[in-house]
């Protein structure tokens, strides 16, 4: 005796009745929230990767100059401004630097 699958398939999708989550949603429902809630690591990490590089590097300099985010947002202009010429200051050092280290490399390598 043969059984067609999409018989037994259709049949028991006729009695079927989705559960319902805790807060009395459906799957579809539930899935949605879970689509529009994302881990706050996972938020920050966006956050981050959306922000243009100059602004990702500038933040990091600030940083290792010991100044937060939040600390930068509330400052003055002329705070700001001074701030800004420091971190300009110390990349220019930083890629200077690295500038000789490929050079010293790339000289050494000759012949």
């Amino acid at each position: 005796m043969k059984i067609e699958n999409k018989a037994l398939s259709d049949a028991s999708l006729l009695n079927f009745s989705p559960k319902k989550n805790g807060a009395g949603g459906d799957f579809g429902a539930l899935l949605k929230t879970a689509e529009t809630k994302k881990p706050d690591a996972a938020s920050e990490l966006e956050a981050y990767l959306k922000k243009p590089l100059g602004e990702r590097v500038a933040a990091a300099i600030r940083k290792q100059l010991g100044i937060s985010e939040e600390e930068y947002a509330a400052m003055t202009p002329d705070q700001k401004k001074a701030v800004d010429t420091k971190v300009a200051d110390l990349l220019k050092q930083k890629m200077d630097e690295e500038v000789a280290k490929q050079q010293a490399k790339a000289s050494s390598m000759q012949f």
